[in-house]
């Protein structure tokens, strides 16, 4: 597998990249529910995960991350890491979801980069490949449980991400944010059923987004670009 290489400088000089290119191609950046962060204990590590429907959802992770001052990281395709591979600077590392072999070393090496440091943060999009906003049902690999298995403790948070145009040239993203969950390993044991759940609170959170935008609702949202 492919190693991140998280370098201090080179996230400096993306960050400045990132937040143009975004404000090149989308009108906002908009996030609901962004006080939650205020209450994120930075003594214990976070899973995040979220749907996948574009090619950009990496880059408004590494914003958000940026944002919220997040130590990030985030699993990625061998393939597509082999294509960038200047993002292992910025904390990404592979996985080859197809090999279970090398699938164990990519969960193996997050539950490292995790205990490592209990302030890192771990992003995911357990579906695997890149699919239409509204594909239903949201069928997410068991990655997230495999990893909690090899943690103490740590928390989860779902994310959903949506790209709409809404009258202007460029379109907008949207994302929500729901709360943070506290696992540990015993929780496994307790209930087997947990990536079901956490694919259906960020299908729950997809749902709320389109319900919003259909209604124009945008109270809550905040642009972060």
């Amino acid at each position: 597998m492919l190693e991140a290489n998280k370098s201090r400088w080179f996230n400096e000089l993306f960050a400045v990249y990132n937040r143009n290119l975004l404000k090149r191609r989308f009108n906002s950046l908009q996030i609901s529910n962004s006080s939650i962060f205020e209450t994120l204990d930075r003594n214990i590590p976070l899973i995040i995960y979220a749907n996948h429907s574009s090619w950009f959802d990496g880059i408004v992770a590494y914003q958000i991350s940026r944002h919220f001052k997040l130590d990030f990281y985030v699993m990625m395709e061998e393939k597509q890491l082999k294509d960038l591979p200047l993002f292992q600077k910025l904390g990404a590392f592979s996985v080859v979801r197809e090999k279970p072999r090398e699938a164990i070393e990519s969960l193996n090496y997050s539950a490292r980069i995790l205990t490592e440091n209990a302030n890192r943060v771990l992003w995911i999009f357990p579906q695997g490949e890149i699919l239409p906003n509204d594909t239903r049902p949201l069928n997410f690999y068991n990655g997230i449980s495999k990893i909690i298995e090899k943690l103490d403790k740590c928390h989860t948070l779902a994310i959903a991400m949506r790209y709409e145009f809404l009258g202007n040239f460029k379109p907008e993203i949207f994302v929500s944010l729901g709360n943070f969950e506290p696992f540990n390993a015993n929780d496994l044991k307790k209930d087997r059923k947990l990536t079901a759940k956490f694919s259906q609170n960020t299908e729950n959170l997809l749902n709320e987004i389109k319900s919003k935008i259909i209604s124009r609702d945008f109270s809550g949202f905040q642009n972060i670009i």
